[in-house]
């Protein structure tokens, strides 16, 4: 009977697994960037920013919701130096039998910026997250439900609950080049402990495998109205690679608006291609991207490609200066 079991929670988990070796990615990981890395934690100009996205792929098959905050505060080693915070929530559900992860991370990043100018940053920073994983049994079918029957292995698929604790590491450099060019790189790890969870009452163990992310990004500035931005962003885990080449670029259509229009590309290496469109200001940043399926799976999906909405806002924090202002006579 165990074995049975066994054998029915290994063919389900199956996918699931695989989805976490690939992971969540996103398209446009600017709305947000901690996730990929938690050195980007506080890797903006402002006070408090808050982040959200959500992705659904493939006839809703798979599907992701993410939000979060982060926050800025001076370092108490230098002034020069800051120390930024986030907190982010993931839900996560794959495969036709709902599979759900849900959880959150903790994250914790160190900015130094370096030089007279400051003109470059160097970060570090990890993340301390939580997840949940279960299953949501309402699209389970089998003969005997079909018929109307009890199935017991459902009932085993309904008791699956399991806890997943991991850490994560990063490193992110920042530099501003002739006043016209911006580098981004970065590198972390994700889930350092491979962390290993329990199945069937813990009958079984499975692995969830540490993950490289790296990115590098070159931000061109051609004139006063367009901006171009190539990126390139690569993820490993478990022998499975996940590249995605795109380039963004920002038109800001009339010199009297702050706002931008953001229009971009990508391709993801062997799965599809994707396109992005956004609108930009100083502290708002809203995205909406599409993605078109090109691997072999086109022919098996009525609906072959993914969307995904997301976007961040920047709170500034206003202070009151601390002598009184001079006020100077008219008449002068």
């Amino acid at each position: 009977m165990w074995a049975t079991k066994f054998l029915l929670i290994f063919m389900i988990l199956a996918p699931l697994l695989e989805s976490k070796s690939q992971d969540i990615h996103l398209t446009d990981y600017k709305t947000f960037s901690n996730f990929f890395n938690p050195a980007q934690t506080g890797d903006y100009l402002g006070y408090v920013k808050v982040q959200a996205s959500t992705r659904t792929q493939y006839e809703r098959t798979y599907e992701q919701g993410m939000i979060g905050t982060q926050f800025n505060a001076f370092s108490p080693i230098s002034k020069k130096h800051w120390i930024g915070v986030g907190l982010n929530f993931v839900y996560d559900r794959s495969g036709s039998l709902s599979l759900e992860a849900t959880g959150g991370d903790l994250l914790l990043a160190y900015h130094i910026p370096l030089g007279k100018k400051q003109n470059q940053t160097i970060s570090i920073g990890g993340s301390y997250g939580f997840a949940s994983i279960g299953a949501d049994t309402k699209n389970y079918k089998s003969e005997n439900t079909i018929l109307g029957n009890f199935d017991p292995d459902k009932l085993a698929l309904s008791t699956l609950n399991t806890q997943i604790f991991s850490s994560s590491a990063g490193i992110y450099f920042k530099s501003k080049i002739l006043k016209i060019h911006l580098l981004k790189a970065g590198i972390s790890i994700i889930r350092l402990n491979s962390p290993v969870f329990s199945v069937l009452g813990n009958k079984s163990e499975a692995s969830w495998g540490k993950r490289l992310n790296v990115f590098v990004s070159y931000k061109h500035t051609i004139n006063k109205m367009i901006q171009i931005e190539p990126a390139i962003y690569f993820s490993q885990s478990e022998n499975q690679n996940n590249i995605n080449l795109q380039i963004l670029s920002e038109w800001k259509l009339t010199k009297k608006n702050n706002w931008k229009a953001v229009i971009g590309i990508a391709q993801r290496w062997d799965e599809s291609t994707d396109f992005i469109t956004g609108y930009k200001t100083e502290n708002l940043y809203i995205s909406l991207a599409f993605d078109i399926l090109s691997s072999s799976s086109v022919g098996v999906l009525s609906n072959p490609g993914a969307i995904e909405l997301g976007g961040y806002y920047i709170f500034y924090k206003n202070t009151k200066p601390k002598i009184k202002p001079t006020i100077f006579c008219p008449k002068l």
